[in-house]
């Protein structure tokens, strides 16, 4: 199929990638071609098996190729569509945060998507197999097809409390409650607890939805910085006494969009301060999962007297499939039972049902262990590619899914991201995160979707024409 040379400087993986990348765009390998097993392209290239499950990890992210379960690895589909800039061009979908977020949901399947918060499909699939959905479809859970209970299927409230009691947090069933994705639980939890003008403590960076969100409740938002071992204790104290705010909207571990996570002992001086100041905290643990080894999340310490913990599988499982959890003291689920029913009235006990069976048998598990491996193989490569692109980093002390950089000084971010979108390459400029309006040089990408020679192709020629 091609060769490999071992004398030159690119690495092997490097030189898989761009060859058949090659033969993809330019039709030598058809759409439905099958392509060789690991083993078997590993015996013809002189490639280690791992060599190659990483290209071929890099082509899926990419949306080259596409794994079939059982089956092997195919040329994938590339219908033509319309660029980025057309599409959102499409009405008027509000504010620049809104924009990025329906930017990220409707992109086409050719588009770079470099600041999504999204992780490749193909990835995600593979924990979603057909049997599963065969097994609802067959009547092997009816509760499926039936009224879903406000509070969340018993069977998935027994299994949240067992994945968070491994995770060192005790929480009986009693205190779950199961919504459609983290997004619907922050705005039940603003529903009961903020009054429009009360004070609100957010991080800065942090997560531009929840922004949008919380100013949709009329709550004035306070934003603490956020540094690389958790938010500034200082500012927080100094916020807790000057605005005496209802609540903190934090990450804990695996912070978007710096992938930095909070040192445990700036956890309990962080709780120490809540319990002085009576701030409700609100842990948004949607990343978690992917944290490597045996991370401290502040419902660990605190045991859900001043935590309210949220959690989701949308991005881990796939965007498709809504469903998050909240776990917090019982009066406060009761209370939040009541918003949920007069918002939307219940779940949908169907893909609850999903989401049972994918945590039935320890399969979620397997497929977070694999998800972090790739992640760690992309990221590095990511960071690597973007750096020889002229985007800089600090010290590497995060992990998972994002990498924080920052374009050179002079650069306009605003022009950078249109005329990356223009070419069909979605970039999420710094200042979305930012309360205050700040991080104007940053940008966060998805490592997941940023080792595309494309995209280091568009910003080698963009950040030089601009600096």
């Amino acid at each position: 199929m091609f060769e490999l040379s071992r004398h030159s400087p690119k690495p092997l993986v490097d030189q898989i990638v761009e060859q058949l990348s090659g033969l993809i765009r330019e039709g030598r390998l058809a759409e439905g071609t099958r392509l060789p097993s690991i083993r078997k392209l590993a015996g013809l290239s002189g490639a280690s098996p791992f060599t190659v499950v990483d290209a071929y990890d890099r082509l899926v992210a990419r949306g080259l190729i596409a794994s079939r379960a059982g089956r092997g690895f195919y040329v994938a589909a590339r219908a033509p569509t319309a660029g980025l800039a057309a599409i959102e061009a499409i009405g008027n979908p509000g504010s620049a945060a809104v924009a990025l977020a329906y930017a990220a949901l409707t992109q086409p399947a050719h588009a770079i998507a470099a600041g999504s918060g999204f992780l490749p499909t193909q990835w995600l699939m593979e924990i979603a197999p057909g049997t599963a959905a065969m097994r609802l479809a067959r009547g092997r859970r009816p509760e499926a097809f039936m009224p879903c209970p406000p509070q969340g299927l018993p069977e998935l409230r027994e299994q949240l409390a067992a994945k968070l009691l491994r995770a060192g947090i005790v929480a009986a069933p009693a205190n779950l409650l199961v919504t459609f994705g983290a997004s619907h639980a922050f705005d039940l939890i603003a529903r009961a607890l903020l009054a429009p003008g009360d004070a609100v403590l957010v991080e800065d960076p942090g997560y531009f939805v929840l922004f949008e969100q919380l100013r949709a409740h009329h709550v004035r938002l306070v934003p603490i910085p956020r540094l690389p071992d958790g938010p500034d204790l200082e500012a927080l104290e100094t916020a807790c006494r000057a605005h005496r705010p209802r609540a903190f909207f934090l990450q804990t571990l695996l912070h978007n969009p710096s992938g930095s996570s909070i040192e445990p002992a700036h956890c309990h001086r962080l709780l120490s301060l809540a319990e002085r100041y009576g701030v409700a905290v609100i842990e948004d643990d949607v990343y978690g999962d992917l944290y490597e080894g045996a991370g401290v999340r502040l419902a660990q310490i605190d045991g859900l007297r001043h935590v309210i913990h949220v959690g989701s599988f949308s991005k881990l499982i796939g965007p498709a499939l809504r469903v998050g959890f909240i776990a917090a003291e019982r009066a406060l689920i009761g209370q939040l039972v009541q918003r949920k029913m007069l918002t939307v009235l219940s779940g949908s006990a169907l893909l609850e049902s999903f989401i049972v069976e994918v945590l039935d048998g320890g399969r979620y598990g397997r497929h977070v262990e694999q998800i972090r491996v790739r992640l760690a193989r992309m990221r590095r490569d990511a960071r690597a590619a973007l750096a020889a692109a002229g985007i800089g980093f600090d010290e590497e002390r995060g992990g998972g899914m994002f990498l924080w950089g920052r374009v050179p000084e002079g650069t306009d971010a605003d022009q950078l991201v249109q005329r990356a979108r223009e070419a069909s390459i979605l970039l999420a400029k710094g200042s979305l995160f930012s309360a205050s309006g700040g991080c104007r040089e940053r940008l966060r990408f998805n490592a997941a979707h940023s080792t595309a020679p494309e995209l280091a192709s568009f910003l080698r020629g963009a950040l030089k024409s601009t600096v």
